[in-house]
């Protein structure tokens, strides 16, 4: 067996941290500018800006607390609810 514990080598941190946009994750970003243009730009629903905008910094809070926060909830979200035998 080898000891490599007096090896060092540098890593980018560009393969440590997860790939972020605005902050947020990019599903979390798709999913805000699907809800944008939606609403916005196809139904003409003016209002929903401040939603979207107020849901854009729950999903900075809960990510600055956990990168993989936003994806947990979608996958406990999309699960299928049947039970096993």
């Amino acid at each position: 067996m080898v000891d490599m514990s007096g090896f060092k080598h540098k890593v980018h941190r560009s393969l440590i941290h997860r790939e972020m946009f605005g902050g947020i994750p990019v599903l979390g970003f798709i999913i805000l500018l699907f809800l944008l243009v939606v609403f916005v730009y196809i139904l003409r629903w003016y209002y929903f800006i401040i939603p979207i905008v107020l849901l854009y910094f729950v999903f900075r809070f809960f990510t600055k607390h956990d990168n993989w926060m936003i994806d947990n909830i979608i996958d406990n979200v999309m699960q299928k609810n049947r039970y096993l035998p």
